[in-house]
C-alpha cells in the first residue's frame, strides 16, 4: 500500500543525535525543510522550473512503467526513451544516459537508502553525543575540583588554554 506523500517534511537533525545527560536536549540543532517535487505536489515549484518539472515528468514515467509490470532496469531504460522523444532532458539523457540509470537504480532504493542514512546519522549521533558528554563530564569535574585543567585537557586530548575556552 503506497503511503500519502506530503508537500514538505521538516527534518531534524538532532532526532539522529543522543540526548544530553545534562540538559535532556541535543547540542545541535538543524533544520531541513524537504520539498516533494513529485508530479501534484508543489505544483507553483515545478511550473516556475522547467528543469525541475522535466526530471519530476521522468521520474513519474519510470514509476509509471514499474505499475505495468517493468522490471526497474527496463523501466529507467523505456522511461529515458520516451522522455527523449518528448524532448523532455532530451539533451541530458541522451549525453548521460548510463549515469541517469545507474543513479536512478540506486535511488529506487528508497527504504534501503533512508535505512542506511539513519544507522550513519544514528552512529555520527552517538559519536558525537558521545565526545560532548565526555566533555561535559570533564567540565563538570574541573568545576569541582576533582581534576586539575591541565589533568582536564589531557584527558580530553587538548591543550589546557583550548579546554579552557569551554569553560566560557
Amino acid at each position: 500500500m503506497k503511503k500519502k506523500q506530503r508537500k514538505y517534511r521538516e527534518l531534524n537533525l538532532s532526532d539522529s543525535f543522543m540526548k544530553s545527560a545534562f540538559t535532556g536536549q541535543a547540542a545541535l540543532e538543524c533544520r531541513a525543510l524537504m520539498l516533494n517535487i513529485n508530479l501534484g505536489h508543489n505544483q507553483e515549484l515545478l511550473e516556475s522550473c522547467k528543469v525541475l518539472w522535466e526530471y519530476s515528468y521522468f521520474i513519474n514515467e519510470v514509476r509509471e512503467n514499474q505499475k505495468q509490470g517493468l522490471a526497474i532496469e527496463t523501466a529507467v531504460q523505456e522511461a529515458q526513451k520516451s522522455c527523449i522523444k518528448k524532448d523532455i532532458l532530451k539533451e541530458f539523457l541522451e549525453q548521460n544516459s548510463a549515469e541517469v540509470s545507474d543513479v536512478i537504480l540506486e535511488e529506487f532504493d528508497q527504504e534501503k537508502y533512508e535505512e542506511d542514512l539513519r544507522r550513519e546519522s544514528w552512529e555520527d549521533g552517538k559519536i558525537a553525543g558521545m565526545e560532548f558528554e565526555k566533555k561535559e563530564l570533564l567540565l563538570n569535574l574541573y568545576r569541582k575540583h576533582l581534576l586539575t585543567l591541565e589533568q582536564a585537557a589531557e584527558e580530553y586530548g587538548t591543550t589546557p588554554e583550548e579546554f579552557q575556552k569551554f569553560l566560557l
